[in-house]
Parts: structure tokens; sequence; C-alpha cells
């Protein structure tokens, strides 16, 4: 059987692309665009670009990994604005691993060779995954992502698939599809490495973020004007600021769809929650969870 989002690629044009992709961008930043203190923020980049100084080659790379529905759109966004303005080459990843001449990536599902990455700065944020479960079945029988639209060998595509089943059935291809794609990385994942700064989700979304916010750029070798540059993106990529939204709302069709912990014991029936225990128990406890 084939896994999903591991059928034959979807050619999509370009102006299609557009179509989607301009819509999306304008609702998840809406916020943002009618803030005059991002134009501000703007303006503070591209003055720090002109003035910035060479990039010393002994820089180790800098890496923020993260995992499907957790904050990889928000760190995408602010890692590559910081990118532009300090002078930092910036890269994307999936799977696949960073340019050589890379030198802050942001690593969408944590999925890097590190003895190969070698020497690196780096940032792990998780979250429940209970909750990245619940997250992802949302998103995904909506998402334009191409993986989703990927046909398996009987030309049906995951999405079709989420979408026809019952939310009982939906939920439990939604864990086989986690199992498959992050239980390896997350028992595998060194949590005891001093080069990595372990973060959570529930910390981002709390009380005392600002201060996390520092901790973590500080971590990756951030100091001074450089060190507020990074924290002020943070906090004005906020879900609350970027999108208008507030946190813990509910919002249909949308990445940033609730930024509230624990939506999963609303969710969830037991027999879902038995299944992660027997499969993904050892993951929770290893993160806390």
């Amino acid at each position: 059987m084939t896994a999903a989002g591991f059928g034959p690629q979807v050619r999509r044009s370009r102006i299609g692309q557009l179509r989607r992709e301009v819509p999306n961008f304008l609702k998840k930043n809406k916020g943002l665009l009618v803030n005059p203190e991002f134009w501000s923020l703007l303006g503070r980049l591209s003055s720090t670009r002109v003035r910035g100084a060479d990039i010393p080659k002994d820089i180790p790379i800098l890496f923020v990994a993260t995992h499907h529905k957790v904050m990889t759109t928000y760190f995408t966004a602010v890692l590559r604005l910081l990118g532009y303005g300090l002078n930092l080459p910036y890269q994307k990843v999936h799977i696949e691993h960073p340019d050589p001449q890379s030198r802050l990536v942001m690593s969408m599902h944590g999925k890097l060779d590190l003895p190969r990455l070698a020497p690196y700065r780096g940032v792990h944020v998780m979250r429940d995954p209970r909750d990245m479960i619940v997250s992802g079945y949302h998103y995904h029988k909506w998402t334009h992502e191409a993986w989703v639209h990927r046909p398996d060998e009987n030309g049906c595509t995951y999405q079709v698939k989420l979408n026809a089943a019952s939310t009982y059935d939906g939920l439990f291809m939604e864990i086989d599809h986690f199992i498959f794609f992050y239980r390896d990385t997350l028992l595998n994942w060194d949590t005891g490495d001093p080069d990595i700064f372990e973060v959570s989700f529930e910390d981002l979304m709390g009380e005392s973020r600002v201060g996390t916010y520092r901790d973590i750029f500080s971590h990756l070798g951030f100091d001074g004007h450089d060190l507020e540059l990074a924290a002020d993106l943070m906090r004005l990529f906020e879900a609350k600021s970027r999108s208008g939204k507030k946190a813990g709302k509910i919002a249909r069709k949308s990445h940033l769809r609730s930024g509230k912990s624990g939506q999963w014991r609303n969710e969830l029936e037991p027999d879902h929650i038995a299944y992660i225990e027997r499969e993904l128990g050892p993951v929770l406890r290893k993160f806390g969870y």
C-alpha cells in the first residue's frame, strides 16, 4: 500500500498555485498587513541588512527543528525575515539535507542528519503528539499542500480518503500517518544534546513566552541588537497579531486553527487514546506528555 504523500507527484501550474496561495497568505497575515509596527520592523530589517557585517566563516549552522502542526509557518516567517536582515543564508528543508552554504535553517519535520550537519546550534520545538494528530486531521481535510493530493495505487488521494471517512476512522488514519512519519524520528531524537535547546509548544503559547523567545535566540548565539530584532519578530508574528484571531478560537480552513493545548481531550475517543498509548506511549513520556 502506498503511504500517504508518497504517490506520483501532482503537476500544478504556477498560475493555479498562485491562485491558491495568495488568498491564503492574505488571510493568514491580515493582522500584520494593517499593523504599523510590522512595516516599521521591515524598515529595521532593511537598515540592518545594509549595515551588515560579513558572515564569519566559522559560524555553525543555526537551525530550528519543528514538526507538522508545531508552529512551522510561524518560525518559517520569522527565520526568513531574520536571515534577510542579518545577511544569513536562509533555507527551509523538509526531509532533504541543507545546502552547505546555508547558515540559518528551518527544518519543517525535524528530520536532520545531525552528525553530517555538525557543527551546529539548534532549537527543537515539540508539541503534545495528540494535539498534533487532531490539528493535522482537520488541516489535511482541506489543505492545498501537494502531498495530500498524491494518488495511491488505486488513484485515491489521502485527502479524498480522509474526507470520505467518519471522524472516528479519519482520526485513526491520522494517527497511523503520524506513526509512519514521526515515531522513529521522535524516538531517536537526542533530548540531551547540549547544542540543541528543547522548547515546548506550551512554553511558546504561555504567559512567559517573551522570555522564551530570548532564550531561543540567545542559545543560537544572538545578542544585542540582533537578539532584540529576533525577539521582536517572534512577538510580532504571534498567531493573534498575524491573523487577527484570538488564541484558542477555532478557525475552519486555516493553518492557524487554534493555539489552545489539550484539544485532543474533546476530540479523541477512548479507542483512539488507547491506540496512541500503545503505539506512541514512549514518545509521549519522553517529551513529558
